[in-house]
């Protein structure tokens, strides 16, 4: 494993030094900036698998997925009866050499998420009965490959935006932004596990897209289609997803009205034909408030026995930790930014401190988008500015209300949890932009045009030399912030967990 570890930080260094040589190589870049992206997306794949058969049993939360989606498959229900679904014992059978898992009827599925993602996954197959009336025989590596193929769609329209948007003339801010899409631990790691975190990259991605587009000025019946897919399959996938979407499209709905002093951005004909996408989200809510009297059913809400009686949810009186506020924020986001910096679920890879130096980076990630407000960065971002600032406010404002729900939890249930980074895995692209653009604002003219390999001394040689060093630094400094990045992920878990 040692020498894996190795072997890809020596590679990811032959590949940064490679980029800056067709940053002033114009022939054949094109391609390579292809094979950078094309590099980062099998990576990512392969690093899924490798978790998907070394981390068996991953995630907590995998057989309430499975058995959601099993319960579509036999019923055949579109919204479905959330208090008639149960789970899977994540435990095989003992009688059997099959991967045989018992069907628990005695509790009831504490999962209620809308039903999108596993409408999709019961095209996955993976089931098939046994003698048992209550014990099913479960492939869980072909559900888990599905649910991969579903979550590598939306990392590729997330690298697309990077592609298509940042200059070809800078291979190694495209070396950046992909490191920063593909190398968050939690993502590949997702990557093995059956769950709606899949197909929150792919509905989020698309959304972002048409934001961008829409802030681009393209604004047709494709770039509305684009955003209202987006939404209402987040809507129809997961509540958080959705959240993310929907204040950063307000917030560039609401910012582009104020600038153009117009409401044609959003009366127009393109918009309306994107409405009937959102009624399909807005119809299923309606119906699920008719039949529950909320719009996000919990099992607190459907069966409030079994969630006081076999949830780690609530915890007796007797076993609660005391925290007073201050000493719960930091518990918080000691717990919050350790998970976005490592892997936390049934197994916990994490980094020992907030502050050491392969957890900083990315913890930087969410610090550095504010910078965009800086009118170097904005000028250098263009169109691209609202988006990133946007996208980044809503992120703000989905872990405020993540926080706020997490410490009434805690009052008033006891639970610690609710802390997951991994919820913002979907709007990377927005601080993988931030971050490239920022490197971007900091070069300064030297007269050298990477179209032409040409250079156009202005001023003294002096100055000349004095620009080129002082943009080489900026260089390394990307490729030093990349490379912390990279090695922070796969290569760092290799060394630390990994036997």
């Amino acid at each position: 494993m040692r020498a894996l570890a190795y072997f890809l930080v020596i590679l990811f260094f032959i590949i940064g030094l490679t980029s800056f040589y067709f940053g002033v190589k114009k022939k054949g870049r094109g391609i390579f900036l292809i094979c950078l992206y094309v590099f980062f997306l099998i990576y990512t794949a392969a690093v899924g698998v490798f978790y998907a058969h070394y981390v068996p049993d991953s995630s907590p939360d995998e057989s309430a997925h499975i058995a959601y989606v099993y319960y579509l498959r036999e019923t055949g229900e579109i919204i479905p009866h959330f208090e008639n679904m149960h789970i899977f014992n994540n435990v095989v059978m003992k009688w059997s050499e099959e991967p045989n898992y018992e069907y628990q009827t005695s509790l009831v599925n504490y999962l209620c998420h809308p039903p999108l993602y596993y409408h999709i996954m019961r095209l996955a197959g993976g089931f098939a009965p046994t003698e048992s009336d209550v014990v099913m025989t479960i492939h869980k590596m072909q559900l888990r490959y599905f649910s991969m193929g579903i979550a590598l769609i939306g990392i590729g329209i997330m690298l697309y935006i990077g592609y298509s948007r940042l200059p070809k003339q800078r291979p190694w801010l495209h070396l950046i932004y992909a490191v920063t899409v593909t190398n968050i631990p939690m993502l590949a790691y997702e990557l093995c596990a059956v769950t709606n975190d899949a197909l929150a990259l792919v509905t989020s991605a698309i959304c972002i897209l048409g934001l961008i587009r829409f802030c681009e000025g393209k604004r047709n019946v494709g770039t509305y289609m684009l955003i209202a897919a987006g939404i209402s399959a987040s809507l129809l996938t997961k509540l958080t997803a959705a959240m993310l979407c929907i204040f950063m499209a307000l917030i560039v709905l609401i910012v582009s009205m104020i600038k153009e002093r117009s409401l044609k951005s959003l009366i127009c004909k393109e918009f309306l034909f994107s409405i009937p996408v959102y009624a399909i989200a807005a119809i299923y809510y309606v119906l699920v408030y008719q039949r529950y009297g909320t719009i996000h059913p919990s099992l607190e809400l459907i069966c409030s026995k079994e969630y006081f009686e076999n949830t780690i949810y609530y915890v007796s009186e007797a076993h609660r930790v005391s925290y007073s506020f201050n000493e719960y924020l930091s518990y918080y986001f000691e717990r919050f930014f350790l998970s976005w910096s490592g892997i936390e679920s049934i197994h916990r890879f994490m980094k020992t401190y907030t502050y050491s130096l392969t957890a900083i980076p990315f913890e930087l990630l969410w610090v550095l988008p504010v910078l965009v407000f800086a009118p170097i960065v904005r000028k250098k971002a263009d169109a691209l500015s609202l988006p990133i600032l946007a996208g980044w406010i809503s992120c703000v404002l989905t872990f405020i209300y993540q926080l706020k729900s997490a410490y009434g939890t805690y009052i008033t249930r006891g639970y610690l949890g609710g802390f997951a980074s991994r919820y913002y895995l979907p709007f990377i692209p927005i601080l993988a932009l931030s971050l490239a653009l920022i490197f971007v604002s900091l070069l300064i003219e030297n007269g050298f045009n990477a179209d032409t390999e040409e250079i156009k001394v202005n001023g003294t040689i002096a100055t000349f030399g004095k620009r080129m060093l002082y943009n080489h630094l900026i260089y390394l400094s990307g490729l030093g912030y990349a490379a912390l990045l990279f090695y922070g992920n796969f290569p760092f878990f290799l060394l630390h967990f990994a036997s």
